[in-house]
């Protein structure tokens, strides 16, 4: 069972802080990143809206991305592709309001984050469902980083030599 958004903010569990070192070790550019846990819905929105300037993370993620679309549709062809991964977005449905129930709990009302945290999970999902029918290994950054927001954290990447994580 998915619990959206219920950790965020609490310290990290021990559990987390592996599951964290796992997801590291799992992508060369995050070799020697630090774990930089945030604690409040302000700061993991500012940091949400910095990453967006420096393009490096999400470039990085796009690459692996189209990697592994190219292997997916190998495998099933395009069209069946699509409606595999269409499907992601109606099965993650319960989403957004998690996300604005969790940012209620802590009197956190701006609705551009709420919306971003909604859409990291989204992007999330799709590439979890990706790397599943690309065949990628368990140990895939994609599936490592769904299996966090899953787990009730918001991972929002690589940002000036961390991993963030709410």
């Amino acid at each position: 069972m998915n619990r959206w958004f219920a950790q965020v903010g609490t310290p990290l569990a021990s559990t987390e802080s592996e599951a964290l070192h796992a997801l590291i070790g799992s992508d060369p550019l995050l070799a020697g990143a630090r774990i930089l846990p945030v604690t409040s819905w302000q700061e993991a929105s500012d940091i949400a809206r910095a990453m967006d300037a420096d393009a490096l993370w999400w470039d990085h993620e796009e690459a692996e991305r189209e990697r592994l679309w190219g292997i997916a549709a190998d495998r099933l062809g395009e069209s069946e592709l699509l409606q595999l991964l269409t499907t992601v977005e109606t099965e993650h449905g319960t989403v957004p309001p998690a996300v604005a129930a969790a940012a209620a709990r802590a009197n956190f009302a701006a609705d551009a984050a709420i919306r971003d945290a909604s859409g990291a999970v989204l992007l999330a999902a799709h590439q979890n469902a990706l790397a599943t029918i690309a065949g990628a290994d368990a140990g895939h950054v994609f599936l490592r980083k769904y299996a966090l927001f899953a787990d009730g954290r918001w991972p929002l990447g690589y940002h000036h030599g961390s991993y963030v994580i709410f």
